[in-house]
């Protein structure tokens, strides 16, 4: 009890100092926080006896430390990201999003949640075990500032400086846990963002002369997209669904034990149905399945007033999440042959790419991952739940593809945390069990 009163006092002293660095990656204005941010962990690390600098020229810097322990030890890889969102200020009444506020069962401010409370307890947890001499593992920290904008610079990163990042797992807390029951993430959906643009004609035509006889791009744009999925909410896009993997059933007995609560999320909400396959659960139709999201609709005259034309041009933004083993590259492939044979000719269309990155399933059963869950069910004496999620991290991905090092992914966040929101938090009686965990996790034996 003694250890965590003194590693709670120094995290929340810390965390105050970071929550008040507004490290905002999305906001060119904050360049100098971000520096100034960089610096400050840096210093954290070479006071504790780190061998650490500041990589420059890969977005926002990066700060890269080691700590050797044993030659005949393995080596942990930590990574965190001390970017965050924005916050409106006008929308946090109770506390300022830049100021770490302590109350009795929770902590607020950007960042607690996603993600400088979460690295930091592992950050803490090691700096005490190299005091006391009993840390497990040689440890590289990796902490960088573009987890928010996608992480655009890391894989070079990784691919420049890949013999100083060598390492037998990779340690990342970065998401959060399920009705306060442990978890384990096991794989992510990922994403691809595409523009799809049709036109009808060279300029708008005036509906009073041309309303009725000929094509409005809107009316076109609308029923492309109505055609996406059948009447079980299928998507139609034949051969989307080739490369998905068939869910285990020892998958589907657990997401179901979980009990997932679609009345609450339709009452939180004000949903008036949630869709899923009938056989399986929420949670596996979020995390095992992949959905088309239409996320914007454009065209015509947006301005004030009405102009009674009828537009020539139509925009659309499409969200793809697709599981292992699809790829961007089949499932784009999939949708482009889909409009060439949907499309009436009286259309043109243009397709832009905005970006994408390949889905994640982990290997569960390497000795890290098995040795985490054995602390975690010690801990909460409770078993321990695999998660796979609707979204995740580039890391991970790039991780396995540029070091091959094995992820260990432990969520300690509370489902309700509210990352990116207003009054972001992080219950205080789980920031005690992480610090037990990730003592336990850390710890030479």
């Amino acid at each position: 009890m003694f250890f965590c009163f003194l590693m709670l006092d120094a995290y929340y002293q810390i965390l105050k100092k970071l929550i008040g660095i507004q490290s905002i990656s999305t906001d060119t204005e904050h360049a100098n926080d971000n520096g100034k941010i960089a610096i400050y962990l840096n210093n954290l690390l070479q006071d504790s006896g780190f061998v650490s600098d500041i990589v420059y020229d890969y977005g926002n810097p990066i700060v890269l430390g080691k700590f050797s322990v044993d030659k005949s030890l393995p080596t942990m890889l930590l990574y965190g990201h001390y970017d965050v969102q924005s916050a409106d200020f006008s929308q946090w009444r109770k506390h300022h999003p830049f100021a770490l506020h302590v109350a009795k069962d929770k902590i607020y401010g950007r960042g607690v949640a996603d993600n400088k409370g979460q690295f930091l307890i592992h950050l803490l947890t090691i700096f005490d075990l190299i005091q006391a001499k009993k840390l497990g593992y040689n440890v590289i920290v990796l902490l960088e500032g573009n987890e928010e904008t996608w992480s655009q610079y890391i894989e070079q990163f990784l691919v420049d400086y890949r013999q100083d990042l060598l390492s037998d797992f990779c340690l990342i807390s970065d998401s959060y846990i399920l009705w306060r029951t442990p978890c384990i993430d096991a794989g992510y959906r990922w994403w691809i963002d595409v523009k799809l643009k049709i036109t009808t004609a060279t300029t708008d035509l005036h509906s009073w002369l041309y309303g009725g006889v000929v094509p409005n791009a809107i009316h076109e744009m609308n029923k492309i997209l109505a055609k996406l999925y059948d009447g079980n909410n299928k998507i139609t896009i034949p051969y989307f669904y080739y490369d998905v993997d068939d869910i285990p059933f020892d998958i589907l007995v657990k997401n179901k034990k979980m009990k997932t609560d679609p009345q609450k999320l339709m009452t939180d909400f004000w949903i008036k149905a949630i869709f899923h396959d009938k056989d399986i659960d929420m949670l596996t139709q979020i995390g095992l399945k992949p959905t088309i999201q239409i996320t914007w609709i454009s065209g015509g005259h947006t301005g004030d007033g009405y102009k009674n034309a009828i537009p020539n041009v139509a925009h659309a933004h499409i969200n793809f999440r697709i599981v292992k083993h699809q790829t961007p590259k089949k499932a784009l492939g999939a949708f482009d042959q889909w409009l060439q044979t949907t499309l009436p000719e009286y259309l043109d269309y243009e397709l832009e790419v905005g970006g994408s990155y390949e889905p994640v399933k982990i290997d569960t059963n390497n000795f890290y991952i098995k040795k985490a869950e054995a602390v975690l069910e010690r801990i909460y004496d409770q078993p321990v739940f695999y998660k796979y999620s609707g979204g995740g991290l580039p890391m991970v991905d790039i991780l396995d593809r540029v070091l091959s090092a094995k992820p260990v992914l432990i969520p300690l966040v509370n489902e309700d945390c509210n990352a990116h929101g207003v009054n972001e938090n992080f219950d205080v009686d789980l920031i005690e069990k992480w610090f037990q965990f990730s003592r336990e996790f850390l710890s030479r034996n």
